[in-house]
């Protein structure tokens, strides 16, 4: 079955909610920008960009030279067998959720659907997402994985701003997100930090150039009793030729070389990883002023006397059918010298913020849990949160 039709969606409707999404972007979708994307996804783009500007001939060269480039991205033949056919690429981002499939063939047009609807839904220049709210002054890079646009970014600060150093096509979980139990196959929604890098010469190769570990279950997962372990980022097999949106056992995948790039930037630092859905994206002044106004309210919250020295605040995401809303704050307790420690902050509808767990920041064994058995010395390096 197809796309829209395995989430439940008949077609007329996923053909209206595509129509309403091309006419509120049609005014001024963001130019694509090669920065920290991988190359061929950006020459993909490239190619987009010609069909857009009404040259069709020269995209559809583009788009032959991209796959001539790249004879494995299957996703890009799909879409250009379809613009032979639809001849531009709103009709073609209908067309590949109206013609249902299944196996590989349908899993490539699952791929094309979700990159050619995120060039149509690209953050603007500069925006930030909004649960990117203030980092402790020792954290430089921050990961955020958009689950409904299948992307993952990394953004770096520098000069008092942030700047978005990477940005990757993702695949989630097969059981899609809000992860409970072990086997679920869903990958978890909430704020996480990375744990270990392995390399690839200890791992199977479902796990391509290697992976970052990450502390799933956190403080606040165990204490709404959910389990499982080895929720990682990592790379893919190296003679995958097609990627669903939905593809792992819960993990975030990426490219290969999106890994290698994301491992190399990180410097082994144990970065905050914000894994939400449907993220919202704020512009450079409407962000600052959503940040101002988290730091007043943290402020307040610890009776006026100010933030606490090296406050991280994160926004959690949470399952939509959720009420509540979450924030994670991270500081030095007793100064700057002091232990990290987090706080789960949550709101439950009434205006009312609470402390819902808390606790010193710290991974544990079952964070490691997964590892091959036989790890040899040095094939293992464990970040410090």
């Amino acid at each position: 079955m197809g796309f829209w039709r395995r989430t439940g969606l008949p077609e007329r409707l996923a053909r209206l909610a595509i129509g309403a999404l091309l006419s509120a972007l049609a005014a001024g979708s963001a130019a694509a920008s090669a920065a920290g994307m991988d190359l061929r996804e950006a020459e993909l783009f490239a190619a987009f960009d010609r069909f857009d500007r009404g040259d069709r001939g020269g995209g559809l060269e583009a788009l032959y030279q991209v796959t001539a480039n790249y004879p494995d991205f299957l996703a890009a033949r799909v879409i250009q067998a379809s613009l032979l056919e639809t001849e531009n690429l709103a009709d073609t981002l209908i067309e590949l959720i109206s013609r249902p499939g299944s196996g590989p063939m349908q899993e490539s047009r699952d791929e094309a659907f979700a990159r050619l609807s995120y060039w149509f839904d690209r953050p603007g220049p500069g925006h930030l997402p909004d649960v990117l709210i203030e980092t402790a002054p020792d954290r430089s890079k921050v990961v955020v994985a958009d689950t409904s646009r299948s992307r993952l970014y990394l953004f770096e600060r520098s000069g008092g701003g942030w700047t978005m150093a990477g940005d990757w096509y993702a695949s989630i979980g097969r059981g899609g997100t809000d992860k409970r139990r072990e086997g679920d196959d869903k990958t978890p929604l909430g704020v996480y930090f990375v744990t270990m890098w392995v390399g690839d010469r200890y791992l199977p190769e479902l796990y391509g150039a290697g992976a970052l570990g990450l502390n799933y279950p956190n403080g606040w997962d165990e204490r709404r009793r959910r389990d499982g372990y080895g929720i990682w980022i990592h790379g893919v097999p190296r003679n995958l030729k097609s990627r669903p949106p939905r593809w792992s056992r819960g993990c975030l995948t990426v490219s290969n070389p999106a890994l290698e790039t994301l491992v190399r930037e990180i410097e082994r630092e144990s970065v905050p990883v914000i894994i939400g859905g449907r993220l919202r994206w704020l512009a450079a002044g409407e962000h600052e002023r959503h940040r101002d106004e988290w730091l007043t309210r943290i402020a307040r919250l610890n009776g006026g006397e100010g933030a606490h020295r090296g406050l991280g605040i994160y926004g959690y995401p949470v399952h939509a059918g959720e009420e509540s809303t979450m924030v994670l704050v991270e500081f030095a307790a007793g100064g700057a010298a002091g232990r990290r420690w987090w706080q789960y902050w949550r709101e439950n509808g009434d205006g009312v913020w609470r402390i819902a767990h808390e606790g010193p920041a710290g991974f544990r064994e079952v964070h490691h849990k997964g590892l091959p058995p036989r790890m040899p010395p040095g094939g293992l390096l464990r970040y410090a949160p």
